[in-house]
């Protein structure tokens, strides 16, 4: 990887342990970034890929306001964050998913920027909290219909594993 490369991951690894309370990336992943993307690859397929064009998920990418994550980044990154972690209701997950803000008043011990937003263990992004609102940052092709059921694929799998209908 070339200077640069380490360089922009150095500054993105900074910007998620100043923000989020992040220590580094999960066991076993190494982050790879692009002038506008930042990836989780495992190490592994980094050693076999060498310098790959585009490798990994896409878990993040900087803004003018902050670090964004994806619902990818937020899923993977997300159980490693400290702060500005924001729990919300199941009442609310709808709304969210179908690209609605939130008004939620003031959180406290949270911070004005860029927020993870999770119910429960389910990490569902990330969002932009003014102080009263949370903005919504889940890209519209990731958007759901209001009322469209949101379907755990690893809850899924399970009930399938044991034989229950889904």
């Amino acid at each position: 990887m070339s200077g640069t490369g380490r360089g922009r991951e150095e500054r993105l690894l900074s910007k998620l342990r100043e923000r989020f309370g992040i220590g580094g990336a999960p066991g076993g992943l190494a982050l790879l970034t692009s002038a506008k993307r930042a990836r989780l690859v495992t190490r592994e397929a980094l050693e076999f890929l060498g310098v790959a064009a585009v490798a990994g998920v896409y878990v993040a990418r900087e803004t003018p306001f902050g670090i964004h994550l994806s619902i990818e980044g937020a899923t993977l990154l997300g159980p490693l964050a400290e702060k500005n972690v924001v729990e919300i209701p199941e009442n609310l997950v709808d709304a969210w998913m179908s690209g609605s803000d939130l008004e939620l008043g003031g959180l406290l011990g949270v911070e004005p920027g860029p927020v993870i937003l999770r119910c429960g263990e389910v990490y569902l992004g990330s969002g932009l909290y003014d102080g009263r609102r949370i903005r919504n940052m889940v890209s519209r092709a990731r958007r759901s219909e209001p009322g469209q059921e949101l379907v755990d694929y690893s809850l899924r799998r399970e009930k399938e594993e044991r034989g229950e209908e889904v």
